[in-house]
């Protein structure tokens, strides 16, 4: 799997809040299926941050979103423990990823003109939980896939994707195009044929892929901004969501 960033940001590392974040990028970057994944994409700065953004070759698209810690859902309302006793939380987790999806869902309709639907599907990973009939129930209802702790994330995502019966044979070619698209043209994969891949870093501010020494991706330092010192591409104003499904 390719990941942006190439390794997790080593100023996160001993964030506790970060933990739930880094133990699922470590799943995804250790990972030999092919795809792409970005770590922290947004539609633009005003627009809620998405934990990560997924493409897997031969199986779809994924907007995944990470809540470390132990949640629960009484009566409508959704709580977080903690040694203080039960935190209240204002905004559902399955609502976050929901409108996450669709932002993602847009730009690559919008961005790649694909000339056709994204099948994309939004999940939520609660890295710290068994499985709840609760928050089960309301995720059914509200059309978004959960992951329960994450001992095999791979396999958690292909069979979701398989569980709706759709398997988007999606390509590196194609995944290219949109992931070139929703970066706004930082981050640009060249895929050739039959030949492997391998990531480097080349400096603290470019990001770069390569083939037999030959750079197929790059991002380059004049063309980013930093923000908490993680690189990032500079968004642009799009028109919002028209409500249809990811």
């Amino acid at each position: 799997m390719r990941m942006y960033p190439r390794d997790f940001p080593p100023s996160r590392r001993k964030i506790p809040k970060r933990r739930a974040e880094r133990q699922v990028y470590e799943a995804l970057a250790g990972s030999d299926r092919q795809g792409f994944c970005y770590y922290e994409w947004r539609r633009d700065y005003n627009r809620p941050e998405l934990d990560f953004a997924i493409w897997l070759v031969g199986l779809g698209r994924f907007a995944l979103q990470v809540k470390g810690g132990c949640y629960l859902l009484i009566d409508g309302e959704w709580y977080l423990k903690t040694r203080e006793g039960l935190q209240s939380i204002s905004t559902s987790p399955l609502d976050e990823v929901w409108l996450e999806a669709l932002d993602l869902h847009d730009d690559i309709e919008e961005k790649a003109e694909t000339g056709y639907n994204p099948f994309l599907l939004p999940v939520v990973a609660f890295t710290d939980m068994a499985p709840d009939p609760a928050i089960e129930h309301l995720a059914r209802r509200k059309g978004v896939y959960l992951v329960w702790r994450t001992d095999d994330l791979m396999a958690d995502l292909a069979a979701i994707m398989r569980s709706r019966g759709v398997v988007d044979r999606l390509s590196m070619e194609r995944i290219a195009r949109e992931v070139e698209a929703v970066t706004d043209g930082l981050i640009r994969l060249v895929v050739p044929v039959g030949e492997d891949t391998r990531a480097e870093v080349e400096t603290s501010t470019t990001l770069s892929l390569s083939v037999g020494g030959q750079s197929i991706i790059r991002v380059r330092a004049r063309d980013v901004r930093l923000r908490l010192r993680t690189i990032i591409g500079p968004g642009s104003t799009r028109k919002g969501s028209d409500g249809s499904r990811p």
